[in-house]
């Protein structure tokens, strides 16, 4: 019996980007969405998933851990590098941070018969391009036939895909896609078990302050109040505040959000405003890819701080 079995999603353009999806999601059990980015390179189809920005911002808020995937179109190694670029380039544009899983998904009729060459080709210049930990997947199928060679890829973990069936089909898989009609929110979507925790066990996966991370776009402004994508309600205020315990640092106002990082007992944040959400007074700290968000403080029925993490000034 494996180690973990927990479960793992996967979206592309076809599934939603709302917040709620993802909420629904986490429900469900779900700990960590795979969100396509990329097909083909730039110099080919150069395509880009208009909602990957999006999928990977609010699966972030929901409280998932998010990794990434590449369809691929190549054939040969020098085509799998250039898709390997085109891929890694926009995973750093985007916001996906070097802990995370980075997939090949490679079952097209582009590319060649026998794919393990090319794939280990791409899966090496993601590595190369500041990426260790890779996947590829396809379909069990693939590998029966020996189109990809399990023994021969260096990615080792393997993510297959085999419907209706009480196993994936093949030995040592690290990730089974064993459903497409697992239904969140009313949408079928595919749905994978993680055997070996690689993609559910991931550590530190949230971008470092160097990368661009969108966070909770302001929607609704009125005077000096605005309401974030979250439903937060904020107030413009400037101030310092001087941590009396150690606060998560988060990408949003919800505790159920990604950590940035741990702030100790004695940091001084600057923050441009305040919000009550969730039974805590949010902090908004400026940052130099966005913003950050901390708990100051329990808050009352009123919004009123009646257990603040630090002194203000």
């Amino acid at each position: 019996m494996a180690k973990y079995q927990e479960l793992v999603l996967d979206v592309a353009s076809y599934q939603p980007d709302t917040l709620s999806f993802f909420q629904a999601a986490v429900a469900a059990g779900v700990k960590a969405v795979i969100v396509k980015l990329t097909e083909g390179s730039n110099p080919g189809s150069a395509y880009i998933n208009p909602k990957a920005a999006n999928q990977i911002k609010n699966a972030r808020a929901a409280g998932l851990l998010v990794h990434a995937y590449h369809y691929a179109k190549f054939n040969g190694n020098g085509d799998a590098k250039a898709e390997a670029d085109w891929f890694t380039s926009n995973a750093k544009k985007l916001g996906i941070a070097p802990e995370s899983v980075m997939a090949l998904d490679i079952e097209d009729g582009t590319n060649a018969w026998a794919a393990t060459s090319d794939a280990n080709a791409f899966i090496q210049r993601v590595k190369d391009n500041g990426y260790p930990n890779t996947d590829v997947y396809s379909m069990a199928s693939w590998f029966w036939a020996g189109r990809l060679v399990p023994s021969q890829l260096i990615a080792k973990n393997l993510w297959v895909a085999n419907y209706g069936v009480d196993s994936p089909g093949l030995d040592n898989v690290g990730l089974w896609q064993y459903t497409s009609a697992f239904v969140l929110a009313g949408v079928k979507v595919d749905m994978s078990y993680d055997f070996n925790g690689f993609y559910t066990q991931a550590r530190h996966n949230v971008v470092p302050d160097h990368h661009a991370m969108p966070s909770p776009d302001p929607a609704v402004v009125t005077g000096n109040s605005w309401k974030d994508d979250l439903g937060v309600t904020w107030y413009g205020e400037t101030g310092k505040a001087t941590l009396t315990s150690a606060v998560n640092l988060r990408w949003g106002a919800t505790t159920s959000s990604s950590v940035i990082a741990t702030m100790p007992a004695g940091s001084v944040i600057q923050y441009d405003a305040k919000a009550s959400a969730g039974g805590y007074i949010w902090l908004r700290q400026p940052r130099s890819n966005g913003y950050g968000y901390l708990a100051a403080g329990k808050a009352n029925g009123k919004g009123v701080n009646i257990d603040p993490y630090a002194t203000f000034e």
